[in-house]
Formats: C-alpha cells, sequence, structure tokens
C-alpha cells in the first residue's frame, strides 16, 4: 500500500509507520505539505496569545469543528502538535521504518491575496518566522525522506496549503491539483511501488 496525507495527517502517518508497525504493510509514504519540523509561528503565537484570547480563539474553531461533524475537537492540542519544539521531539523519538520509502512535497504562496482565508491573513507573518510557505507552513518543515519537491510555478500567485489538497476545488495557469496528483502517483508506479 502506498500512502500519500498532508498536514498533520503525514504527522500521524510517521507515527503510526513507526510506533504502532503498521510499516509492514506499507510500500511509501509521501506527505504534502506536512510541517516535520513544526511551525516556528505557531512557537511564537502559542507563546504571545494571552490565555483568555487563545480560548476563544479555540472555541471559535471547536464549534466550527463540530458543525463539521468533528465530535471532539481540541483546536489548541492540534496547534501546539504543531509546534517546532513538538515536532523536534517527535522527530527524536520516531525513527522511520527502512523498509518504508519517504518522500515529500511543499509548496510556496507568492503573495498572500493568492490564499484564501485564513491563509492570505498568515503567509506575511509565516514568511518573517519561517521563509518560504504556502500560507500555513514553511519549506524547511516540508522536506523529508528520500525525495523532495517544492512546488514553486512561476506567475506571481504561487500554490497555497488550501491549493495542494484541492480544498478550493480549482485549478489555475501554473498548476493542476489534480494533475499533480495523477503524476504523483505514476512516478510511484515507475519506482516500483
Amino acid at each position: 500500500m502506498n500512502i500519500i496525507a498532508h498536514s498533520k495527517g503525514g504527522l500521524d502517518c510517521r507515527y503510526a509507520l513507526s510506533a504502532l508497525g503498521t510499516d509492514a504493510y506499507v510500500a511509501s509514504l509521501t506527505t504534502i505539505n506536512t510541517p516535520h519540523r513544526g511551525c516556528e509561528f505557531a512557537d511564537f503565537l502559542l507563546r504571545k496569545i494571552p490565555e483568555s484570547k487563545k480560548n476563544k480563539i479555540a472555541g471559535a474553531y471547536n464549534a466550527t469543528l463540530r458543525k463539521f461533524g468533528e465530535e471532539n475537537p481540541d483546536f489548541l492540542a492540534a496547534v501546539s502538535s504543531l509546534t517546532a519544539e513538538q515536532c523536534a521531539q517527535r522527530n527524536e523519538e520516531l525513527a522511520d521504518s527502512p523498509d518504508v520509502y519517504y518522500q515529500s512535497t511543499g509548496s510556496r504562496l507568492r503573495v498572500p491575496s493568492g490564499g484564501r482565508f485564513p491563509l492570505n491573513m498568515t503567509c506575511a507573518p509565516i514568511r518573517y518566522f519561517d521563509g518560504y510557505n504556502d500560507g500555513l507552513v514553511g519549506e524547511k518543515s516540508f522536506v523529508w525522506g528520500d525525495h523532495y519537491e517544492f512546488i514553486n510555478p512561476g506567475g506571481t500567485r504561487g500554490v497555497s496549503h488550501g491549493d495542494m489538497i484541492d480544498l478550493n476545488r480549482e485549478n489555475f495557469d501554473g498548476f493542476d491539483v489534480r494533475e499533480f496528483y495523477v503524476q504523483l502517483v505514476h512516478e510511484l508506479k515507475e519506482k516500483g511501488f
């Protein structure tokens, strides 16, 4: 089996392969725009925002997530698990399986206006902390495994985190998300997976 996972799902898959023994059933893991090394901007926000504001923001996100079907959302726990500090600790504890082929992909949102809310608001501050990013995760955090691809098409827009996971359901000049995934699967097949 080959697994293609994005964001926190990529981290969860790495955990399952390393700690739960599922590597016996998996040939490859491809992570898409996954914060393997965390987001330094998240560390900053969690240190600087007063507890009352954090709880208010978390309450709003948790309410929205419940509307989408999540039974017990915990926004603060999710954000905390994506800090650079938490990811560094997790990376020390989890060894990659020698029986699984790991590869990763990331993208660059060139201008904040190229992404939809909230990525349009986070692109610039994340750039300050983490450099080139997809509106959520910085480039240095994407890299994992034997092969890494950075999606950085020409033009002024760039490719956001939402674009990579096909959240927006749109293609645009320089990037066809469905073709990206078709090509990814084709390349895995060519490598024998």
